[in-house]
């Protein structure tokens, strides 16, 4: 049984084509269900920019009518066509410590990519240097080791956590190929692991800016359809629930635990 909780694509209004997400707490899928995760210092982020979500599509079917019985809202009047980008900014720390004697701050963005029916398929962390951006393609970053087929649309949860030097490896004999120590799996770049094993601590001094840019079809007014690039921003979940950040962390290392070969996206090159 597939968990519906999370809320979805809520309102497109006007030519600025703004839209806005309702998101509730969200759901352990079934698997999960057996107990429910207590807070924990380790899983608790409160702040803005700390718990970002957003939604992509790139080839969810046009369907201006959606009169097919039990048809799902999320493919009415509106479709995707392409590849998306995430852009993920870090605002944190000094681009140049030698200039202003200041530091500089890495931080990790921590990726959990759910398809349209809200299940978990990849997950990652990735380093972003102070001052830094990182742009991920959907499909290229984010979809390419999908477990199922790939979706067309879904929603991406992003958190902001400190790098963790105790993951870095710093020996070639040791190491999972991307910079973490050998025991850590292929979603774990550089200091930036994802899952709940050993876990990560959000902090008010790491937090992300964000957006998601994507081509658009919508209904025209005047009959047919009309399609057009557009950029929305990453929208906070605000309180940071312990449960739903525990959830994300839980079942990241559930999905890396059940696959040999997928389950993990690819974050772009560390710089």
């Amino acid at each position: 049984m597939r968990s519906h909780t999370l809320g979805r694509l809520a309102l497109i209004t006007g030519a600025s084509l703004l839209l806005v997400f309702a998101l509730p707490t969200l759901a352990p899928a079934q698997s999960m269900r057996d107990g429910s995760p207590s807070a924990s210092p380790a899983a608790i982020g409160s702040l803005p920019g700390q718990v970002q979500w957003g939604h992509y599509e790139t080839s969810l079917p046009f369907d201006a009518l959606c009169t097919a019985p039990g048809s799902d809202s999320v493919g009415c009047d509106h479709g995707g066509n392409g590849d998306n980008v995430l852009h993920l900014v870090n605002p944190n720390g000094a681009a140049n410590p030698s200039l202003t004697g200041g530091q500089s701050q890495t931080v990790c963005a921590m990726i959990y990519v759910f398809d349209n029916d809200e299940e978990m398929g990849e997950c990652c962390g990735c380093p972003i240097s102070s001052a830094g951006i990182a742009g991920l393609s959907v499909e290229g970053n984010l979809l390419s080791n999908f477990i199922g087929d790939p979706p067309g649309a879904g929603v991406l949860a992003v958190v902001a956590a400190p790098q963790s030097t105790a993951l870095i490896s710093f020996d070639p004999s040791d190491t999972n190929g991307k910079g973490c120590i050998g025991t850590m799996s292929d979603a774990c770049n550089i200091g930036c692991d994802p899952t709940n094993v050993p876990g990560y601590h959000t902090s008010s001094a790491a937090n992300l800016l964000g957006s998601i840019t994507r081509n658009q079809i919508l209904t025209a007014k005047s009959g047919g359809s009309i399609a057009g690039f557009m950029e929305i921003p990453l929208f906070g979940d605000a309180g940071g629930r312990p449960d739903t950040m525990l959830y994300l962390q839980q079942q990241c290392g559930a999905l890396l635990g059940n696959s040999h070969s997928g389950g993990f996206c690819n974050c772009p090159p560390f710089e």
